[in-house]
């Protein structure tokens, strides 16, 4: 039966924000079989604003679910609010839920009176130890320690939620203007600045090379001019921004004079939105100013494509071509810079209806016309996008009067198939009555490679690849997990010996010294202890493995000795402890190693390996779940929280759910926007966030890690390694296989610490582990792995240099035999990471016996199981399989056909079984 909700009993519905919120101590869940369906409804009641104040139109607008949750992203709105003119301006909301339905108009007043700003503020306590079982951190600022600057230009009433770091846009959070930082929105680029906000298409740029100390680097980037600045005359030089409202892809930004609380322009970035909206509290009061160097001259054409040669144009929509932009130059290594280069670019501006354009100079010094003066005429909003040519501007017009207030990106799990199943949601507003066009959404590779859409012709050339326009406000995209393990089972080659080693292990012993002081367990900070804790914990499962408990029981001392450390406050004097910052609501190290604390930086690298090593005493040393389970959530909950609108934890901290990946910075405060360097150590994080979930039988976490792992993975290999070869600029591909370094607007073959080609490579292959086996998941990408290695080593003359661990267990999964032929422990015990020679042995003849991975048959999701298949050069197909519950469970393998294989692992296992 359909219900239609009115007015009264929409207010009949209203209840308590907090109601909302996920609450990991009482989880719905959000994966059930049960139908959604809608149990309450809030915030549709008419509305009186202030004239001069922005309206979100879903501000306060919440529609609840039967499984927790708000789906308010689902409505799709017709009309729009001109907050600056004094009038009563209706809205209607529809939305169709399964066999429910919702048709409601409200009416917003713009009235004259006193503003009262947004009031709130995070929930605090008093500062000093906090206890978790046999845990404990501190809550609070120590002035001893590094602390993370407060997140000062955000609006007030956003502060019930913790606060994001580490995206696209957070160096809004920081700084006035974002420090005139690039916020990348692909297809554009934008940034704040006393000019106004720049507006730049930087389509995919040019390939420069460089020699850095003899070392050939080079990087994919647009040259670093600014388009244009869209700007309200209202707006005094040193203006202020201000965040006044985010979902999972987009911002609002308020920009506001000093001590004036009138958003004079409210500017609305959204990824993958072709467009940027803007709405101003003055019509009359909008300019539009263009680059004045590196290009020829400016054209000005109305929407059919006919030039402007008077000074003052009357339409809804004009077309602003850069003649000939200098995008780059002609460039051949090693470092040969030669003629520019230039291409024509236009800018089209969709405006209401009887909107005056008067085109003028700007200080040209040549006295070019390159300003638009608006008028705005019917509406107080804008939407400009870039085009390729005039003949787009048609498509682009059309839709562009069609705009996002939130958007959702949520995942389900399939686990009878493994398969991950992504929903991008982006609510749809015609902001004009007429005009009832799809929302365009501008989808990157790894969307549409995994998408059944049906995408238009139109598209964008970026340094991400080619973006393809979709016509519609939402898609699902479909990832296989294929399942992923925290090590090997024991190897069973004939060229692997137990002896060889366990004289490994016994030197690994004695090497990690909880005495010394200058060792890696020892070290101050926590990115460093890892490479004493991620050998440790690799060295607990291969003594177990080999029955060596002796051993074990010494790997697991050690290594608890500096886990259950950074897990345990004892007082101002104590160097390794955790701080939980209510601010942010994030938690950080007592060390500011690489701007943890600082800067919110690298949270979920390091938390991963400590995640790691907690996952692996779980399994192996009972008594430590059982004592410090809850602060190990404390930590993980810092980079994997499940639920979304938590006031203790950020959804995710620090992925990216339109892009796909993580990003390390906490910040982004960088004009090329943020950064990732290292994407195996992110995979790592995922890793280790699933096997602790599943050693706590916590299906939620489990979950965000598979959806985490499988969509970084189609990242990484979309945008680090352009599998398909379809991404970068020939003139960067047909040098090298990876990029060592993805921004927000560029790629570089480099490291932060170096040019050295087997550190650009090796720091996506970090640390050694079967994780990264899912690099080559099928023949295809097996063949594509083998070619990316064979890549690395013609740049080093086909000698490995250094991490040989790392560089021989990549190469191991695609020829295990040569490295068996070349492995020398001497190599790794003189290398920068000693530690890691009894993990490179065992994982190297591991991958020999196993051979590659198989993908046609997997495990199901399991609460407790994890597994991952493969099968050797006689056709066996093995499954190691990683039981972390301490009782025996039943599992079954599936392939396209059904059930092929099913049997029973004993509790607290680690086993190989031969499955056909």
């Amino acid at each position: 039966m359909k219900k239609f909700l009115y007015i009264v009993l929409l207010i009949s519905l209203i209840i308590l924000p907090s109601a909302c919120k996920k609450d990991d101590n009482d989880p719905d869940d959000p994966k059930s079989d049960v139908p959604e369906t809608i149990e309450s409804i809030s915030g549709l009641e008419n509305k009186e604003i202030i004239v001069g104040h922005y309206f979100d139109p879903l501000e306060d607008v919440e529609i609840i679910t039967n499984k927790n949750r708000n789906v308010a992203h689902l409505f799709h709105i017709s009309g729009h609010v001109n907050y600056g003119v004094i009038g009563s301006y209706t809205l209607t909301y529809t939305l169709s839920l399964a066999d429910e339905n919702i048709n409601q108009t409200r009416t917003i007043d713009v009235v004259e009176g006193t503003y009262e700003a947004p009031t709130g503020q995070r929930s605090t306590t008093s500062p000093g130890q906090q206890s978790l079982g046999f845990g404990s951190y501190y809550e609070g600022a120590l002035s001893a320690f590094d602390h993370p600057v407060n997140p000062a230009f955000i609006e007030a009433d956003l502060l019930d939620t913790a606060i994001p770091s580490s995206g696209w846009w957070t160096s809004l959070l920081v700084t006035n203007y974002g420090g005139s930082n690039g916020i990348y929105t692909n297809p554009l680029r934008l940034s704040y600045t006393n000019d106004g906000m720049e507006i730049t298409n930087p389509e995919d740029g040019f390939v420069q090379y460089w020699n850095v100390n003899q070392t050939p680097t080079m990087a994919q980037f647009p040259l670093a001019l600014k388009d244009s600045f869209l700007k309200s005359s209202d707006l005094d030089l040193g203006y202020m921004t201000k965040v006044i409202g985010y979902s999972d892809a987009s911002v609002k930004v308020a920009m506001r004079n000093v001590n004036d609380s009138t958003d004079h322009m409210v500017t609305t970035l959204t990824q993958g939105s072709p467009y940027v909206f803007v709405e101003v509290a003055n019509q009359s009061s909008i300019t539009y100013t263009f680059d004045t160097i590196g290009l020829d001259n400016y054209e000005y054409y109305d929407i059919d494509g006919n030039l402007i040669t008077s000074s003052a144009y009357t339409g809804e929509a004009i077309i602003v071509k850069l003649v000939k932009r200098h995008s780059g130059y002609d460039t051949s290594p090693p470092e040969i810079i030669g003629n520019p280069t230039y291409s024509d670019k236009y800018y089209l501006i969709n405006a209401p209806e009887n909107t005056t354009f008067t085109i003028t100079s700007n200080n040209h010094p040549f006295g070019l016309k390159n300003r638009l003066n608006m008028s705005l005429g019917d509406s107080n909003i804008v939407s400009i996008a870039a085009i390729n040519h005039l003949t787009e501007a048609s498509f682009y017009h059309e839709h562009g009067y069609t705009m996002t207030h939130d958007t959702d990106v949520s995942y389900e799990i399939d686990h009878q198939n493994s398969d991950v199943i992504t929903t991008y949601h982006y609510q749809q507003t015609n902001f004009n009555e007429n005009n009832s066009n799809a929302l365009l959404l501008a989808l990157m590779p790894h969307h549409y490679k995994y998408a059944d859409v049906n995408v238009t012709t139109y598209t964008y050339r970026t340094v991400r690849g080619t973006l393809k326009l979709l016509d519609n406000n939402q898609f699902q995209t479909t990832l296989s997990f294929q399942g992923v393990l925290p090590g090997f089972t024991l190897p069973e080659n004939d060229a692997f010996s137990d002896t060889t080693l366990v004289s490994y292990l016994e030197g690994l012993n004695q090497d990690i010294d909880i005495t010394d002081d200058e060792g890696f367990i020892n070290a101050e900070g926590p990115y460093w202890n890892s490479k004493a804790i991620y050998p440790l914990s690799q060295a607990i499962i291969i003594s177990d493995q080999l029955g060596q408990n002796a051993l074990k029981s010494e790997f697991i001392a050690k290594l608890k000795y500096v886990i259950e450390d950074w897990y345990t406050y004892s007082g101002q004097s104590d160097d390794k402890f955790l701080f939980y910052n209510y601010q942010w609501g994030t938690t950080y190290y007592s060390n500011n190693d690489f701007g943890t604390a600082s800067e919110l930086s690298d949270h979920s690298f390091t938390h991963g390996y400590i995640i790691y090593a907690s996952s692996i005493l779980a399994m192996y040393d009972p008594s430590f779940l059982d004592n410090y389970q809850d602060i190990v959530n404390l930590l993980l909950d810092d980079y994997m929280y499940p639920y979304k609108d938590h006031d203790q934890f950020e959804y995710l901290r620090n992925f990216d759910p339109w892009a796909g990946h993580t990003w390390a910075h906490g910040y982004g405060t960088f004009a090329e926007g943020n950064n990732l360097e290292s994407t195996s150590e992110a995979l790592n994080s995922w890793n280790a966030g699933y096997h602790w979930a599943l050693a706590t039988n916590d299906t939620d976490r489990r979950d965000a890690a598979i959806y985490g792992f499988v969509t970084e993975l189609s990242a990484i290999k979309e945008y680090w390694f352009d599998y398909d070869d379809t991404n970068w600029d020939p003139a960067y591909g047909d040098y090298v296989d990876v990029a060592g370094m993805v921004w927000g607007g560029k790629h570089d073959y480099a490291t932060w610490f170096g040019a050295n080609p087997t550190f650009i490579y090796g720091i996506q292959w970090l640390p050694t582990g079967e994780y990264l086996t899912s690099y080559a998941l099928n023949d295809e990408e097996h063949q594509k792995l083998s070619s990316i290695f064979d890549t690395y080593l013609a740049a080093k003359n086909q000698t490995i240099d250094t991490w040989f661990s790392h560089m021989w267990f990549i190469q191991s999964i695609t020829d295990s035999h040569t490295v068996i032929s070349n492995f020398d422990a001497s190599k790794i015990l003189n290398d920068d990471y000693p530690n890691e020679l009894s993990l490179s042995y065992y994982m190297i003849h591991a991958m020999h016996m196993l051979g590659q991975r198989h993908s046609e048959t997997w495990m199901n999701v399991q609460d407790q199981v994890s597994a991952s298949l493969y099968e050797n050069h006689t056709g066996d197909i093995y499954a190691m399989v990683w039981n972390a519950s301490d009782q025996s469970e039943s599992i079954e393998f599936f392939d396209a056909s059904g059930l092929v294989f099913e049997t029973t692992v004993d509790g607290l296992s680690f086993t190989k079984i031969k499955i056909n």
